[in-house]
């Protein structure tokens, strides 16, 4: 190598290292949904303003908000025939595809059970002895809807509810819009649903798993997250008392009732975060058993936290134990 080669590459090696130190981690904050998200990203400069995180998140709510009167879904459900937008197609495309999936597990035309419980907009909550009044008549079920020419075609009985699918979505949307930016190490949080790109600058993304308690906070584990999403669904936040039965906001939509089982959590990894949020859905629907050979059968990666005589254990299916950190 000659003396000019042999400086040039120096210079090069110098100005490269000179770059990596410059990397900074830069974060957003801010509230959506209903509940905040939280964005780390890595990168030289500062790309990414509020602004242009409000209007995607202003976006997702004019097209699939169930609490914005005039948004798409909320139209749809009341019985006005409306293109979709892109959005809404993608979250319903694969909503159906999954209930298949799960054998119905996750529905999301249950928006009028969601209503009857107390979990929808108006949040008017039901005595646990009501069951008996349960509308078991209504049309609920992924057969009931299609996409057609940019359309749901659907009975006008039929009301759909994607907030079990929506905020993955919404991290897979942001994510997007961060690679088209050449952002590529990255975390994405909306409501505890993550995405983690790249390797946080060599350090990997620690990403805590919470105790499913109300009562004491902390992790029940922490993994190390690369180029993977992650979502969580459990019991133990949303839900209420009636006549000292919990009511979950996870709706049964084979028996019409809220989830009642062994089940404090699951959740699940997958390589988009809206696959994840609705497959941790189910598995509370599911129960602990059939949960566990959903993943199994299906090899998803994921973790159930369960209740057995009075002690909480961990359920790890195959793959998930690699991410421990």
């Amino acid at each position: 190598m000659t003396l000019v080669n042999k400086i040039l590459y120096i210079s090069i090696f110098l100005i490269f290292f000179s770059c990596q130190d410059d990397v900074q981690q830069h974060s957003l904050n801010g509230f959506t949904q209903g509940t905040s998200y939280m964005i780390k990203y890595n990168h030289l400069d500062d790309l990414i303003s509020y602004y242009e995180i409000d209007s995607l998140l202003k976006n997702i709510d004019l097209s699939m908000s169930s609490y914005i009167d005039n948004s798409l879904i909320n139209l749809i459900n009341a019985g006005m025939v409306v293109d979709i937008d892109s959005l809404l197609e993608i979250v319903l495309q694969r909503s159906i595809e999954i209930c298949h999936e799960t054998d119905g597990m996750f529905d999301v035309t249950i928006a009028p059970l969601v209503d009857y419980w107390g979990f929808g907009p108006d949040k008017i909550k039901k005595k646990a002895s009501s069951d008996d009044s349960i509308p078991y008549s209504l049309n609920i079920g992924c057969d009931k809807i299609k996409l057609q020419n940019n359309q749901i075609i659907k009975f006008n009985e039929v009301t759909i509810d994607v907030n079990g699918i929506a905020q993955g979505f919404t991290v897979d949307y942001i994510a997007q819009y961060f690679h088209k930016m050449n952002i590529d190490d990255f975390m994405i949080e909306v409501g505890g649903e993550i995405r983690c790109s790249g390797d946080n600058m060599g350090g990997g993304w620690k990403i805590g798993i919470d105790k499913p308690t109300d009562r004491e906070r902390g992790f029940a584990f922490i993994l190390n997250l690369k180029d993977v999403s992650l979502a969580t669904s459990g019991s133990y936040r949303n839900y209420y008392y009636s006549d000292s039965i919990k009511i979950s906001h996870t709706i049964n939509p084979k028996t019409l009732l809220p989830a009642d089982n062994k089940l404090l959590s699951a959740t699940i990894l997958h390589d988009n975060c809206m696959s994840a949020d609705a497959y941790a859905t189910a598995c509370m629907s599911f129960g602990l058993t059939s949960a566990q050979n959903f993943l199994e059968k299906n090899q998803i990666s994921g973790c159930l936290i369960y209740v057995e005589n009075n002690d909480t254990l961990n359920y790890f299916s195959s793959g998930f134990s690699s991410f421990l950190h």
